[in-house]
C-alpha cells in the first residue's frame, strides 16, 4: 500500500519527506516490536478492545460499500469485510476459545501465504527468488508459531499478529525511505517500483529526438478477457476463466490479452513473434522467468489494426488524469527491447507497468500529508496492493490487470457521491 501511495503522490513529495518517512518507519517498526513483546508476555498493555471496535467499524463500512463494487471488487469487499467483522467480534468477545480461533485464523493466513510465496518463487524463479523463498519460509514458521505459541500462550495472539505486521511495515517504510534519498531530479517514483531489468537501463529513457508528443486527454486500458475473447462459449469455470484461461467445448484455449492506448500515436501491445509451446509437459518450464524462456516479441501498431485482425476488447478502463510525459519516457525505453517472456514480460505486465508510469505523481497537486494519509483509508488502495503483490510473485494476467486498473481508476477518479446515492446509481438499469 505504501509503495502505491508514494507512486501516486510523486517524486517531489517523496524527496521532500524522505527523512520524515524514515522516522515514521523507525517509530512504526519500534512500536510493532513493543506490541509483539507485549504479546509474548501476555500482559495486554495493547488496547485490544479499542482495536476491535475500530476493526468492526472498518468491516461494516467495507460491507456497506461492497454492493457498489464492480466485478471482482465486489467479492473482495465482501470477503475483506466478512473476515474483519469475524475477527473483530472474536476480539471483543474476550473468551479463551476466541483466542484459539484467532490463532487459527492468523496462523492459517501466514502459513498459506508463506507456502504460496515459496511455491511461486520455486516455480517461477523471478529475480531475487531466493530471498523471496526465505521470506515465505519465515512466514510459514510464524504461522506455525501462532498455532503452537510455545513457550507463550494464545492470550497474546492478536498482539503478536499486529506487532509482526507493524514490524514488516516499518521495515518496508525504511527501505523505501533509503531508496528515496537516492532519487535524483528528473527521476520518478516508478523507478522504485519497477522490477530490475524492465528497462534497458535503470535511468529513465528520454523520448527520441524529433518524436511527436501531441497532447492527449485519455488513457485507455484495453482488456480482452479469456472468456470474452473466446471463439465460442467457454466451459463454465469462474475463477480459472477469469484469471488464467478459458477452454471451450472443442478444447480451444483462450488466454486473453491486454493493451494500453494513448491516442493518437502511443499503443503498447506485446505479443510473442511465434506461438509459445504451452503443452502440459512443458508447462512448469515455460513458467520460469529465466533467459532461456525469452522469445522474440512483437509490438502491435495500433488498436484499430489489432481489433480488425482479431476482435474488439470487451473491457475498457479510461483514465483522464495521468502523466503523458512519464508514459512516453517509459515507452521510449521499453520498446527498445523486443523480448517476450510468459511470466515477467508479457502483454499484461507491459500494460500494468505502463499504467503505473502514467500514474506517477498524478495526485501530487491534490495530495499533501493529509491527503497522503487519507489514501490509506480508500479500500481500493488495499485491493490494488494485494493484486500487485500476488501478481509480482507469479505473473500478470489480463484478469489481474483488469482488476488492478479498476482499483487504480477508483483512486484517481473517485466517485463524488454519498454511499446511499452511489448504491441508488448502481441499482439504476
Amino acid at each position: 500500500m505504501l509503495q502505491l501511495a508514494l507512486l501516486l503522490t510523486g517524486a517531489g513529495f517523496v524527496r521532500r519527506n524522505a527523512p520524515l518517512l524514515g522516522i515514521l518507519g523507525l517509530l512504526w517498526g519500534g512500536l510493532g516490536v513493543s506490541i509483539f513483546i507485549d504479546g509474548l508476555q501476555g500482559e495486554r498493555h495493547f488496547p485490544l478492545h479499542i482495536f476491535g471496535i475500530l476493526l468492526l467499524l472498518e468491516s461494516l463500512a467495507t460491507l456497506m460499500l461492497a454492493p457498489s463494487g464492480v466485478g471482482t471488487q465486489k467479492a473482495v469487499f465482501y470477503f475483506k469485510g466478512g473476515i474483519f467483522c469475524f475477527v473483530a467480534l472474536l476480539i471483543l468477545s474476550g473468551r479463551e476459545s476466541s483466542n484459539v480461533l484467532l490463532a487459527i485464523v492468523f496462523g492459517f493466513a501466514f502459513f498459506i501465504t508463506g507456502l504460496f510465496v515459496m511455491a511461486s518463487a520455486w516455480v517461477v524463479r523471478y529475480q531475487h527468488w531466493r530471498q523471496a523463498f526465505c521470506g515465505g519460509f519465515a512466514q510459514l514458521l510464524f504461522g506455525l508459531f501462532l498455532f503452537f505459541p510455545y513457550p507463550t500462550h494464545h492470550h497474546g495472539t492478536v498482539s503478536q499478529f499486529i506487532g509482526m505486521i507493524m514490524i514488516l511495515g516499518g521495515i518496508q517504510c525504511l527501505r523505501l525511505a533509503l531508496r528515496a534519498f537516492r532519487l535524483r531530479d528528473g527521476v520518478s517514483v516508478f523507478t522504485l517500483l519497477a522490477p530490475g531489468g524492465l528497462l534497458p537501463e535503470q535511468e529513465e529513457a528520454a523520448p527520441e529526438p524529433g518524436e511527436s508528443t501531441p497532447a492527449s486527454d485519455s488513457l485507455i486500458v484495453h482488456i480482452w478477457t479469456p472468456a470474452g475473447s473466446a471463439a465460442s462459449p467457454p466451459v463454465p469455470r469462474p475463477v480459472f476463466n477469469r484469471y488464467i484461461a478459458a477452454v471451450d467445448a472443442s478444447g480451444v484455449i483462450s488466454t486473453g490479452h491486454a493493451a494500453l492506448e494513448m491516442p493518437p500515436d502511443l499503443y503498447i501491445s506485446l505479443y510473442p513473434a511465434q506461438d509459445i509451446d504451452r503443452s502440459p509437459s512443458e508447462f512448469f518450464n515455460t513458467l520460469k522467468a529465466i533467459q532461456e524462456n525469452n522469445v522474440v516479441g512483437q509490438f502491435q501498431e495500433s488498436y484499430p489494426s489489432e481489433a480488425a485482425a482479431w476482435c474488439e476488447s470487451d473491457r475498457k478502463i479510461i483514465f483522464h488524469d495521468f502523466n503523458p510525459e512519464a508514459l512516453r519516457r517509459y515507452w521510449a525505453g521499453y520498446r527498445k527491447v523486443e523480448i517476450y517472456n510468459l511470466t515477467w514480460r508479457n502483454c499484461s505486465s507491459s500494460v500494468v507497468y505502463g499504467l503505473e508510469a502514467a500514474l506517477d505523481g498524478v495526485l501530487a497537486r491534490r495530495c499533501g500529508w493529509l491527503g497522503f494519509l487519507r489514501l490509506f483509508l480508500i479500500p481500493e488502495l488495499w485491493i490494488a496492493a494485494q493484486l500487485r503483490k500476488r501478481a509480482m510473485t507469479m505473473a500478470w494476467t489480463p484478469g489481474l490487470a483488469l482488476d488492478y486498473a479498476r482499483a487504480l481508476h477508483a483512486i484517481v477518479h473517485p466517485v463524488r457521491l454519498s454511499w446511499f446515492r452511489r448504491r441508488r446509481q448502481d441499482e439504476t438499469p
